[in-house]
């Protein structure tokens, strides 16, 4: 059962009796980052709404999971929940099923939620709708307003090793084994969530140890050229893999075999003999607030630009 779920083997057989008894309710799945939690929310959600309850189904309910369920929302991926997101589930809860035998509703990021709107969502949980199930996600329950916390049947997921993310990523997402073993590497060492971009992580970590190799070469405008090719959404990105290329050379530094980019510590120990050790924590520390920039209305590429031209001189002046 939930073939499409690597690992998580007493979550699967603790959640399979549903599927054959009354599913009502309020669940709550949590965990660390990249687990499966929202993969079996809308997992257990499609063979809940399954016309025939079977894993390879064509269906009308199955045909239309993935584009447009008129008895399935979800909430939550991309945004902080607020009032207008819960008013929509409610104008969701008047409605009666159309195609399956229940309406579900998954609240991803459910601990990224207003106060408002949590104190509105408690009074749906408290009197939800008959045929109604409720999936929570969430990777920081401990922020969950505790009466919201007390209406839920709790899951939770466990870290998945190495080996399980390089399978999901090589099986599920369809990346070569070379690839796969990078981006779980990375995943497993980090709380860097790179299953829904992963091939941005690839690109932009190639580009990220370029950048590095550019900086010990005294080469500013090609880095500034470099700046110029992250688009505004990708900062976010190129920034991970940069601190993280960053990291991986101060442990070098520090005899730490175990780093996140593992497959090029060769290359990366010829680069952390070029820099100062306090350097590179200031240089950390500098590009770090380009993530916290995100948030504000200003051109992200000067943003970059600007950050890479004061750590420049900093990594350079300090070079050995």
């Amino acid at each position: 059962m939930f073939p499409a779920i690597i690992g998580q083997d007493q979550v699967k057989e603790k959640l399979t009796p549903i599927l054959s008894g009354d599913p009502t309710g309020t669940y709550l799945f949590y965990g660390p980052n990249n687990v499966g939690k929202r993969t079996m929310a809308f997992e257990i959600s499609k063979l809940l709404l399954c016309e025939t309850k079977q894993e390879e189904c064509f269906c009308r309910s199955c045909k239309n999971f993935n584009i447009e369920h008129p008895d399935f929302l979800c909430i939550g991926r991309f945004d902080k929940i607020k009032v207008k997101d819960i008013d929509l589930l409610l104008e969701f809860s008047y409605l009666s099923p159309l195609l399956s035998q229940y309406k579900i509703i998954v609240i991803d990021n459910a601990d990224n939620i207003t106060w408002e709107a949590a104190n509105r969502l408690l009074k749906v949980l408290e009197e939800p709708p008959a045929g109604f199930v409720f999936f929570l996600v969430s990777s920081n329950p401990e922020k969950i307003i505790p009466t919201i916390l007390s209406r839920c049947i709790k899951y939770e997921f466990s870290v998945l090793s190495k080996g399980n993310l390089i399978s999901i990523i090589h099986k599920n997402l369809g990346f070569e084994m070379d690839q796969a073993l990078i981006l779980g590497g990375i995943a497993s060492v980090t709380s860097i969530s790179v299953f829904d971009k992963a091939g941005q992580y690839l690109r932009y970590r190639k580009m990220s140890f370029e950048l590095i190799s550019t900086l010990k070469k005294r080469g500013l405008i090609s880095a500034l050229d470099c700046a110029d090719s992250v688009t505004r959404e990708d900062v976010p990105i190129f920034a991970d893999m940069f601190l993280l290329l960053l990291t991986d050379i101060l442990l070098i530094q520090n005899k730490v075999k175990y780093i996140a980019n593992a497959d090029l510590i060769k290359d990366l120990e010829k680069i952390s003999v070029t820099f100062k050790e306090r350097a590179l924590i200031a240089a950390v520390s500098i590009f770090s607030q380009v993530k916290k920039d995100m948030h504000l209305s200003v051109n992200m590429s000067c943003v970059l630009k600007n950050t890479l031209i004061k750590i420049f001189p900093l990594l350079i002046l300090e070079a050995s």
